[in-house]
């Protein structure tokens, strides 16, 4: 292709070849490998040494890779390194979709770097923001364009996202984008670029879900994959805790008084459980904060960039966090639900143990997340081990009980039978909370009695006065309101031992391998 009009340079037709001195032997240009330089990459990963090649030669490429090994470098650098630039009010020549804000704002800040090596300009689109200053970006035109598929496709029907000039079109985390149901957009997305174009699909998998459903989007792909599905990082040491439901979160915050609560990322279902697993730790004295789908852009952002300062010490993240999302130095992680997609349980784990380093992962399982732990074990073809520092940890009344010697290739219950299973135990926990709850009841007085059944001298004042009682209508007297006593609450989790401001030690120093007992990576 010409370079004219924003194609693609003649060195993008360079011959595949394969590494034969670092980046300088993957046909990246001087002014790329300074942008190399300045990421800070030593040597290729796997995943980059095969797919840059395969990018420059300008062929269509599916590559799929396990979290945390590069893979967006492996498509910034060989195609911001051939782009050519779009005019002013022009572009994009370039477009990546990717699911999530968080994804969006990380492979900016790649692209950047790389921009100022190679003169081009980013626009970013994400929800959560305004649309104006975003109108405002496309019109004065860009070269690259980093998209969620929602706000994309809002701009695309207000007529202010025009694609007819891509010639580079990346979709990155595509089996997270068809998990979240984002299929009909994409397909939507790419009717609107040209159908001469170089394709990138990027991937945690390509399972069959992913090559049937993205198959019409690529021509001719080169297939490039460097793990199996469910490969987990070997960086990463793993964990189960049987615990009982209702005993969750007082585990939770011994467990990080214990192992030390300095750079900690907790993965629950839900974006109200988030929030109240967060309330329930700040009241323990525990720097703390949420992200998921209901925060606003602006506030995913601070935690994220407050977490990565060392003024939050814990996130507590649904599965919004667990793709692709590039922390350094996560001490360690914490499962408070075992998710339902045994490939997000591999996702979440891979927030530790990153870029050489060490770290390691702890699941509570109770009775509801058992099948789904069960699930990432034959994903894996592994059994967890228990967590050796469990002793002295209150487990709550009923554990739910663990074979060590259990299968991880068993043939587990379908989808129909763990609903069925799913019932049987709600409706034994509620014959089993109904004879409680009546017993209660019972012994709860009535209003305007004491538990002997007496009046009480209120009630008693009330009758001989002649004054309406406040059950027969009389107004609530006023009373002064007592203080909150959160800080007395406070005052006594650091009594207890909770460390509220512990040591930071230095952003990105190297350690050694990190165990349960390293006080959250400190030694």
């Amino acid at each position: 292709m010409s370079n004219q009009n924003g194609g693609r340079s003649g060195r993008g037709m360079a011959a595949v070849r394969e590494d034969s001195d670092g980046f300088g032997g993957l046909g990246l240009s001087k002014r790329a490998l300074a942008a190399v330089e300045e990421l800070g990459y030593d040597e290729p990963t796997p995943v980059q040494s095969l797919a840059i090649p395969q990018v420059i030669a300008g062929k269509d490429v599916m590559a799929a890779a396990q979290t945390g090994t590069g893979k967006t470098a492996a498509f910034l650098l060989p195609t911001l390194d051939g782009l050519g630039h779009a005019g002013k009010g022009e572009g994009p020549l370039m477009l990546v979709v990717t699911p999530t804000r968080e994804l969006a704002q990380q492979i900016e800040d790649a692209a950047e770097l790389i921009c100022r090596h190679t003169g081009h300009r980013t626009v970013v689109l994400v929800g959560g923001v305004g649309y104006e200053p975003q109108r405002q970006a496309l019109r004065r035109g860009c070269d690259l364009l980093v998209a969620t598929p929602g706000r994309l496709q809002d701009l695309m029907n207000q007529h202010e996202a025009d694609l007819s000039s891509v010639r580079v079109l990346v979709l990155d985390e595509a089996d997270r984008m068809l998990d979240m149901g984002f299929l009909p957009d994409m397909r939507r997305i790419v009717a609107a670029t040209p159908s001469q174009r170089q394709t990138l699909l990027f991937s945690a998998t390509l399972d069959d879900d992913v090559l049937s459903n993205t198959k019409s989007l690529v021509r001719r792909p080169v297939r490039v994959e460097v793990a199996r599905k469910g490969t987990a990082a070997e960086t990463v040491d793993q964990y189960v805790l049987p615990v009982s439901p209702e005993a969750k979160s007082a585990v939770l915050a011994e467990l990080l008084r214990r192992e030390g609560s300095r750079r900690v990322i907790v993965f629950c279902r839900g974006k109200h459980r988030a929030d109240g697993i967060c309330r329930k730790l700040r009241k323990a004295g525990v720097l703390c904060a949420p992200i998921h789908g209901n925060r606003s852009q602006n506030q995913r952002e601070r935690a994220l960039a407050n977490f990565r300062d060392g003024q939050v010490d814990v996130l507590v993240a649904t599965d919004v966090l667990a793709r692709g999302i590039d922390i350094p130095d996560v001490s360690y992680v914490v499962n408070f639900d075992v998710p339902s997609d045994a490939e997000d349980y591999i996702h979440r784990i891979g927030r530790t143990g990153r870029a050489g380093e060490s770290g390691w992962a702890l699941s509570f399982v109770t009775e509801d997340d058992y099948l789904d732990l069960r699930d990432a074990e034959g994903l894996m073809g592994r059994v967890i081990p228990p967590f050796p520092r469990a002793e002295g940890l209150d487990l709550g009344r009923d554990p739910v009980r663990m074979d060590p010697g259990r299968d991880p290739h068993e043939k587990l219950p379908g989808k129909k039978a763990r609903k069925k299973m799913a019932d049987a135990r709600r409706a034994r926990k509620a014959a089993a909370e109904g004879p409680a709850a009546a017993g209660m009841a019972a012994e709860r007085p009535r209003p305007g009695t004491n538990k002997a059944g007496q009046a009480t001298s209120r009630q008693v004042r009330a009758k001989g006065s002649g004054r309406p009682s406040r059950k027969d209508g009389g107004a609530k007297p006023a009373t002064t309101q007592r203080p909150r006593p959160q800080s007395r609450r406070r005052a006594k989790a650091t009594e207890s031992g909770f460390n509220l401001s512990p040591d930071r030690g230095e952003a990105g120093a190297r350690r050694g391998r990190r165990h349960p007992g390293d006080r959250g990576g400190t030694r």
